[in-house]
C-alpha cells in the first residue's frame, strides 16, 4: 500500500535506479507461517517484486524451454488444477482404474532451499541467459539477477512476529542459520 500511495513517483524512481545501474534490494519481512507446515518466510519488498516481474517477463520464454514437463511450480499454464489432474491420471493408471492399491511417495529434501550454492546458481543462470538472450539490456538484466541471488534477506530484515516463533523451527529450515554462501529462492 505504501508503494501505491505514490506509485507514479515510486515507479519513476525505480526505473531510474534500474537504468542507472543503482538498483539495490530493499529490506524483506521475515515471519513464520504455521500451515500447512511451520516454515520461515522472507517477503520481498513490493518494489523488489516489481523487479522480479520485470526479469520474469524478459526471460520466462527462455527458461520455459529448459524446464522438464513435470515441473509445475510457478509455471504459466501449470496451475494447481493442472497438477491435480495429472496426479489423478497417474493414480488411475497405476491402480488399474482404482482396482489395485497404489502407493505415492511424498518427500522433502531437508534444507534444500537453504543449501543452494549462490555461485553455482548464478553461473548456471548466467550461462543460460548469455547463450539465449540477445537484447541490448542483457548486462543490466544479469546485474539485477546478480543482486537478487546474492542478496542476504536475513540482513536488515524486518521481523514480524516474535523471535520466540522461531524456537521450534529446525535450524535446517531457517536462513538465519544457513551458511552465508547459500540462498533461499
Amino acid at each position: 500500500m505504501q508503494f501505491e500511495l505514490n506509485y507514479e513517483s515510486n515507479l519513476i524512481k525505480l526505473y531510474n535506479d534500474i537504468i542507472s545501474w543503482n538498483y539495490q534490494v530493499w529490506k524483506s519481512i521475515a515471519f513464520i507461517v504455521q500451515n500447512p507446515v511451520k516454515r520461515e518466510v522472507f517477503a520481498w519488498d513490493f518494489r523488489d517484486r516489481i523487479v522480479h516481474h520485470l526479469i520474469v517477463n524478459k526471460l520466462n520464454h527462455i527458461f520455459e524451454r529448459n524446464f522438464i514437463y513435470y515441473s509445475y511450480s510457478c509455471r504459466e499454464w501449470k496451475w494447481t488444477l493442472f497438477w491435480i489432474k495429472r496426479v489423478q491420471k497417474f493414480i488411475r493408471s497405476a491402480s488399474n482404474n482404482y482396482k489395485q492399491d497404489t502407493y505415492i511417495l511424498k518427500l522433502d529434501i531437508s534444507g534444500y532451499f537453504m543449501n543452494i550454492n549462490k555461485d553455482l546458481l548464478y553461473k548456471k543462470v548466467e550461462k543460460i541467459i548469455s547463450n539465449n538472450y540477445f537484447l541490448d539490456d542483457k548486462d543490466l538484466i544479469l546485474s539485477l539477477i546478480y543482486k537478487i541471488i546474492y542478496n542476504n534477506p536475513t540482513k536488515n530484515c524486518i521481523i514480524k512476529w516474535q523471535k520466540t516463533d522461531w524456537v521450534w523451527l529446525p535450524k535446517s529450515k531457517s536462513l538465519f542459520f544457513a551458511r552465508s554462501d547459500f540462498i533461499c529462492i
